[in-house]
């Protein structure tokens, strides 16, 4: 099993398992398969600005990004180390302690004798910039020259406190692949080694603390049981891995409580990971956290720390399990994460109050959506100075509909947060606005025969008496051959086409515009397609976008298919009636949750 430990600088150096040569220090091998040494100078710098700026501070140790390593043995029976990741790190450390003339490992480049050689030698007075690995390795020498050149000028024991911060306080995480071991083909070995190097260098895709963690615990587990008794423990903590993630990679149930695409995540355990942790922005703080947690001069200790971790990163996901599982906590928590910005803090927030029963969480979690909801007038909110307010009203509004509307019918936040990641979600007017005029042809066209065929078969007994406000006095009738006439016209007049848009806008209106019973929760893609449209050809677009299978929130799916309304005989406009009965529907559902109650 793969072996993963923090290492001091100085232990990478030399340590107990050194092997005895004329010079005892470690050999890193570089294979063949891998580039030259290629970091620039605002890499070495930066690298030495750290380790700097960790000098100064407070903290006990800093730790350097992972090398990964397999043991090999030497042409004269010694055990070396073949680099697979860290060769950049592993080379510019050797060039400063090359210039600082303290005690060093040794580097091989396999199969590149001219390399070995110009870097034993590498000093100010022979840069060389022949090939690309004397040119770097020349460039990195001379940013570490100067760098403590200006460090030294002033101080005659800079160099003397930086290697030993460096050697004792500075840490790598020892990434050790033990796995090989069991292969006796070489080029077996050899492939597995390249498919290795190519995953972490091509695409660049670094250890994850998943993976770090993994190592840790697998290696921990295992101490005091027979190896037929260790293997089958790190199976079984294996398959509970691979089940949990597996679970947490069904889209619904990750993106129940986080707002990160599955698409952009390495391991989704590592989420949970991250709940138990106390983190910081550092790379790889939650793998520290968990090392430091578990590390003890005492294996079995270790052991034991280790399965306590690891029960709790089991009792965590089963906590989130539940939390999909139960109709009200999925619901209400699902509320509280779309508004929170921090997925990690909002999580962590309901675990550390989830302690009591279960009808005392659930009420918890109700409390959070209502407290989400504190000031939010339903009698007075309004479209152009509360947008931000209105969307958690839309969104409330829709949840409450599924809830309402069936036990087993759940919101699918997964389907809301792909669209909100992928453009948004706006306020749409269930009927049109007055909008600014049309001046493109091409877009007038469009407005023409969408309209003509949304409305064509309207007549004017269609309309209930007192069901619309409009001065329009013409009959919808004579306005759809109106309308009909000019899409075919081939030079449109953009004052006449306006002045049509207008009555035919105001023949459809009930007198709302900017008021919740004339608003509705759309996809920001989905409301510019609909822009400018009457209530009809908007019901005609929605209905094809649910055919087509696109997400519409339930409530305004509602909306167009005139679920609100109790007369079936006119589908073709938003009337007052409609617009009375949405409000009330949304003003029930909503006022449990309302500190001001709406009349």
């Amino acid at each position: 099993m793969n072996i993963i430990e923090l290492k001091s600088v100085g232990k990478v150096i030399l340590n107990e398992n050194t092997p005895e040569r004329a010079t005892r220090v470690e050999h890193y091998l570089i294979p063949y398969y891998q580039r030259g040494y290629r970091w620039d100078e605002e890499n070495v710098s930066a690298l030495l600005d750290d380790i700097y700026a960790f000098m100064l501070s407070d903290e006990k140790k800093y730790c350097l990004q992972p090398i990964v390593v397999v043991p090999k043995v030497d042409d004269v029976g010694h055990r070396i180390w073949e680099v697979i990741d860290g060769q950049q790190r592993l080379t510019t450390l050797f060039i400063i302690f090359k210039h600082l003339n303290k005690p060093k490992y040794e580097i091989i480049f396999e199969k590149r004798e001219k390399s070995n050689d110009f870097l034993a030698s590498l000093n100010e007075d022979n840069y060389n910039h022949d090939n690309p690995d004397f040119h770097f390795m020349s460039k990195a020498y001379k940013v570490v020259k100067e760098w403590f050149d200006v460090k030294t000028r002033n101080d005659i024991g800079f160099i003397d406190d930086f290697n030993s911060t460096l050697t004792k306080r500075v840490e790598i995480i020892w990434y050790q692949i033990e796995e090989l071991n069991n292969l006796t083909n070489e080029d077996e070995i050899e492939k597995n080694k390249i498919d290795i190097f190519n995953r972490l260098n091509i695409g660049k895709i670094p250890l994850t603390d998943a993976e770090l963690i993994r190592a840790l615990l697998l290696s921990k587990i295992k101490y005091g049981l027979s190896e037929r008794e260790g293997i089958l423990r790190q199976t079984e903590m294996s398959a509970e891995w691979h089940r949990m993630e597996q679970e947490l990679r069904n889209k619904q149930f990750w993106m129940f409580f986080n707002n990160t695409p599955l698409e952009e995540t390495a391991s989704t355990v590592e989420f949970i990971f991250k709940l138990i942790a106390i983190n910081s922005t550092k790379k790889y703080s939650t793998y520290l956290w968990f090392e430091k947690e578990i590390k003890s001069d005492d294996p079995l200790l270790e052991k034991e720390n280790a399965e306590k971790l690891w029960i709790i990163t089991k009792e965590y996901f089963s906590k989130l399990k539940y939390w999909f599982n139960d109709s009200s906590l999925y619901h209400h928590l699902g509320f509280k994460f779309l508004f929170e910005n921090n997925a990690l803090k909002s999580v962590k927030s309901c675990i550390d109050n989830s302690g009591g029963n279960k009808s005392a969480f659930r009420k918890w979690a109700k409390d959070e959506v209502i407290e989400k909801m504190k000031g939010i007038d339903l009698d007075t909110i309004n479209y152009e100075k509360n947008k931000s307010q209105l969307k958690q009203v839309f969104v409330l509004h829709n949840i409450l509909s599924v809830i309402n509307n069936n036990s087993h019918s759940r919101f699918s936040f997964d389907q809301y947060k792909e669209e909100e990641n992928n453009g948004g979600w706006s306020i749409e007017h269930i009927h049109a606005q007055q909008s600014k005029e049309m001046k493109e042809e091409k877009a007038i066209k469009r407005w023409l025969l969408d309209t003509y065929e949304s409305v064509r078969y309207i007549k004017d007994t269609d309309f209930e008496e007192n069901e619309i406000d409009s001065e329009v006095s013409l009959s919808v009738e004579k306005l759809i051959i109106q309308l009909y006439e000019m899409s075919q016209l081939e030079k449109i007049d953009f004052v006449a086409f306006n002045e049509l848009k207008n009555k035919v806008t105001e023949k459809f209106d009930s007198k709302s515009t900017h008021v919740l019973d004339n608003l509705a929760l759309l996809s920001t893609k989905q409301n510019s397609s609909l822009n400018n449209a009457i209530f009809a050809l908007k019901r005609r677009k929605i209905i094809q976008f649910d055919k087509d299978h696109l997400f519409i929130p339930p409530a305004t799916k509602n909306v167009f298919l005139k679920y609100y309304s109790t007369n079936d005989l006119q589908p073709f406009y938003w009337s007052k009636e409609d617009k009375a009965n949405y409000l009330a529907d949304i003003k029930g559902k909503l006022n449990p949750y309302l500190t001001i109650k709406a009349v």
